[in-house]
């Protein structure tokens, strides 16, 4: 059964688009084929899989027309390195996608109605969502199978993890979706040696702080392994290639590993 997981938050700059790329290429790794959906405006997707910008009509606003006819606008993402990835990218047009979903017929289910009707041969979808809670993000959610929620260990970072996971619930309940999508868990990502941070995360100077492990053990939301802030990282995607291609010796691979495993794991 094809995986379709949406990388979600409910901030900016919290490593999304690093996350998505990072698993594609893992996933590659483990013998699947991915194709990477830039489901944001900023497309972010663009620069990290080392492509051009493309022009509106090879975006994923051509997917989300009516007239749309199953030919994906798909692009290789480091092809002479990797067979088995594809990437159909966002772009500033997806700002007016969003709002013309809002008065489409179904435009909430539109993605998924446009996979079921032209479905594609990928062993995984991965939907990297945009930073805030809208229509795109709805649109991801209603064609998932889980989602993987991500978060620095800021303070304002956690309280809109906190609305984003209330949203979840109460959205997916709202579209009666079947399968119904769970959250696969949580990557705590940006990690720095800072009080905010150490607190957050349980391993501060107050025991009887309430952190990120406690409240996701009491919502039965898995945590992942904290990624740490390191520079080799952001120098991958601003090089447009995946950590493991950049520097396949860094210790944090084995992470992107693990969730990638876990991904293709999941029933």
């Amino acid at each position: 059964m094809q995986k379709r997981i949406s990388i979600m938050s409910n901030s900016g700059g919290v490593g999304k688009t690093t996350l998505a790329v990072n698993l594609a290429y893992q996933l590659s790794r483990l013998g699947k084929t991915v194709a990477l959906f830039g489901c944001d405006p900023n497309g972010s997707l663009t620069l990290f899989c080392g492509l051009d910008d493309p022009p509106d009509d090879q975006t994923l606003d051509v997917v989300l027309r009516p007239d749309f006819k199953g030919s994906y606008p798909l692009f290789p993402a480091w092809p002479d390195r990797v067979k088995d990835v594809d990437c159909c990218l966002g772009g500033l047009v997806l700002s007016k996608t969003a709002i013309r979903l809002v008065n489409e017929t179904r435009g909430e289910y539109l993605l998924a109605d446009k996979l079921e009707d032209y479905p594609l041969p990928h062993d995984v979808l991965i939907f990297d969502c945009p930073g805030t809670i809208e229509q795109l993000h709805t649109i991801a959610l209603a064609a998932s199978t889980p989602a993987i929620l991500t978060i620095k260990p800021e303070d304002k970072d956690v309280d809109a993890l906190a609305k984003l996971i209330e949203w979840f619930y109460e959205k997916r309940d709202a579209l009666r979706l079947k399968p119904t999508p769970e959250i696969l868990g949580l990557v705590p990502n940006g990690f720095k040696d800072r009080a905010m941070h150490r607190d957050n995360l349980g391993t501060g100077s107050d025991p009887k702080r309430v952190s990120l492990y406690d409240i996701m053990d009491h919502l039965g939301i898995n945590v992942f392994p904290v990624i740490k802030d390191q520079a080799h990282i952001a120098n991958a995607g601003a090089n447009g290639l995946p950590l493991g291609i950049f520097r396949p010796g860094e210790g944090v691979n084995a992470i992107y590993t693990q969730i990638a495993k876990t991904i293709s794991e999941e029933n």
